[in-house]
């Protein structure tokens, strides 16, 4: 079967690239790893076929709590780049930003982490704009690591699946109603 970038970009992430972690209020939250957009991106659009870039990145927080160690704050902004290798050149875009933050003893240590985990966040949060597989689905309540599909065939069905209801709704629900306005037609005069 021929699967369309198109139609893999609109399949939710794999769960072997998804990640979860504590956030506000103790609530768990699943977003797609570093790594996995990579990987992702480079298997759509082909090693070449895609670059990010650091548009802009600024150090916010740099202080040293009473044990000593260094808490260091980044944003980041980053720029993701399709390009196209047909003869007009043509590229399309998505920017956003991201932060990241650093806690260590030594202080380039933490500098390090800090911009590397906000160029990161960046990157993802720049690339979830092309499609669903890229993380985008995950802002969707009821999806996450726990209903992230296996394989990417597992993906694609579930997406013919959703495709088929928004385009015919539930076949389960409309019997039922079929069958009572059917009832109700009987017992009427």
């Amino acid at each position: 079967n021929i699967v369309y970038k198109s139609q893999f970009l609109s399949t939710h992430p794999l769960k072997t690239d998804c990640k979860e972690r504590v956030g506000y209020a103790g609530k768990k939250f699943t977003y797609v790893s570093g790594d996995g957009v990579i990987r992702t991106m480079n298997a759509i659009f082909g090693h070449g076929g895609w670059s990010s870039q650091i548009k802009m990145e600024r150090n916010v927080l740099n202080e040293k709590d009473e044990r000593g160690r260094w808490h260091v704050g980044y944003l980041a902004s980053v720029r993701v780049t399709l390009l196209n290798n047909s003869n007009n050149g043509s590229t399309a875009f998505h920017e956003d930003c991201g932060s990241g933050e650093g806690i260590d003893n030594s202080k380039i240590k933490a500098h390090e982490k800090a911009l590397k985990s906000a160029i990161t966040d960046a990157m993802k949060r720049a690339a979830r704009q092309y499609g669903e597989r890229l993380g985008n689905a995950l802002y969707v309540k009821g999806n996450g690591i726990r209903t992230a599909p296996r394989t990417n065939k597992d993906a694609l069905m579930e997406l013919e699946r959703k495709d088929a209801l928004n385009l015919f709704g539930d076949q389960a629900v409309l019997r039922a109603n079929c069958e009572s306005s059917i009832v109700q037609c009987k017992e009427s005069p």
